[in-house]
């Protein structure tokens, strides 16, 4: 199978982002499979699909030095992404997956998707293994995570290969309640994180690592690299892309809709709650909106992965009009989960249970 290759070499913050969504968004069921690799010429830091920007990130600390923000359509968390990476993306049409031997099932999907990136690890020497749900691992240590993303009929597998990391600005734009817990987070990434720098005596070129990913890719997949560049139409995606990445709406498109208070009658008790819990899956966050004892508005966010990706906000909504009682949430989170039949690998019933158990009485 001949799969088109784009190597799109150093581009903009933007367009490191902008490129694959347009071709992922452009995909029909009969196009051609592509992958891409490039690098971004300035630091910036991306946040996943389903994350609520602002509890993420410092975004004041990164406006006023200069290091801009974007919310990618592919789950996962915040993270630093700078010159030192070498970013993938695998986009194909989802009427094609089987072509590729992808599992309907979430976590299988990511071990699958992984193999290639695991197999250029080892051609330069890095012993890299998978860890579920979507991370990549060196002797316990991170050395970068995995996303899927869904957009239209497309589908997008997106990852760095690791040459260095900033841990220390990595730290510094997260939004963390303190100095002392900032403290802990650098810490952490210091001690459970590697990169090929600290796992090599000689760091390779960039065209050595170009070669070893391109090549895993062909002897996994069983496909043949073209080297190809965006299409016209292809194009006209990137650039709304271009727009739409930079626009607030896009950005804050995770939290809870704003409403006029000034129309709810003085004798109203209006609450905000929040809540969050680890899963195996990522961090999953609550936030609800009581109006009298009834939930007005509901948000969950979180670093989680979740297909089909369009369900979040839906799934939401099932709880709106609901009392602020934690049978009654349970039960339309039975009967959601079930009806959506969504695919959060690593998160299941429980976990919102638990999340719930810290809102109710």
């Amino acid at each position: 199978m001949h799969v088109r290759l784009l190597d799109m070499g150093m581009v903009s913050v933007l367009r490191s982002q902008s490129i694959y969504h347009g071709i992922t968004e452009s995909m029909t069921a009969d196009s051609e499979p592509a992958i891409s690799i490039m690098r971004p010429e300035a630091p910036y830091v991306s946040t996943g699909y389903f994350q609520e920007v602002n509890k993420e990130v410092d975004t004041e600390y990164c406006r006023d030095n200069r290091i801009p923000v974007i919310r990618r359509h592919v789950g996962g968390g915040a993270v630093l992404l700078d010159q030192n990476q070498l970013f993938f993306h695998l986009m194909l049409p989802s009427a094609r997956a089987r072509e590729f031997g992808l599992p309907r099932a979430l976590e299988a999907r990511f071990e699958t998707l992984a193999k290639p990136v695991i197999l250029a690890y080892h051609k330069l020497s890095v012993n890299a293994s998978f860890r579920p749900i979507n991370d990549i691992h060196v002797n316990g240590k991170k050395i970068g995570g995995t996303g899927v993303g869904e957009i239209e009929e497309g589908i997008v597998f997106a990852g760095s290969m690791m040459f260095d990391f900033d841990t220390e600005l990595m730290a510094r734009v997260l939004r963390l309640p303190d100095e002392k817990m900032r403290d802990k987070v650098r810490a952490g990434l210091n001690d459970y994180m590697t990169t090929m720098k600290k796992e090599l005596d000689v760091l390779p070129k960039l065209e050595d690592v170009a070669e070893a990913l391109l090549s895993s890719f062909e002897e996994i997949f069983n496909i043949t690299l073209v080297p190809s560049m965006p299409t016209l139409e292809e194009m006209d995606k990137i650039y709304e892309w271009d727009e739409r990445l930079r626009s607030d709406s896009w950005m804050n498109s995770i939290q809870l809709a704003e409403k006029d208070l000034k129309h709810v009658k003085i004798s109203s008790n209006v609450k905000i709650l929040q809540a969050a819990h680890k899963a195996r899956g990522g961090l999953i966050r609550g936030t609800l909106r009581v109006v009298d004892g009834v939930v007005d508005d509901v948000c969950i966010s979180g670093d989680f992965p979740m297909s089909p990706q369009n369900c979040l906000k839906e799934f939401a909504h099932t709880f709106q009009g609901a009392r602020l009682d934690r049978s009654e949430l349970e039960k339309r989170l039975h009967k959601a989960l079930a009806e959506l039949e969504v695919d959060m690998a690593g998160v299941d019933e429980n976990d919102f249970k638990q999340l719930f158990e810290q809102v109710t009485p």
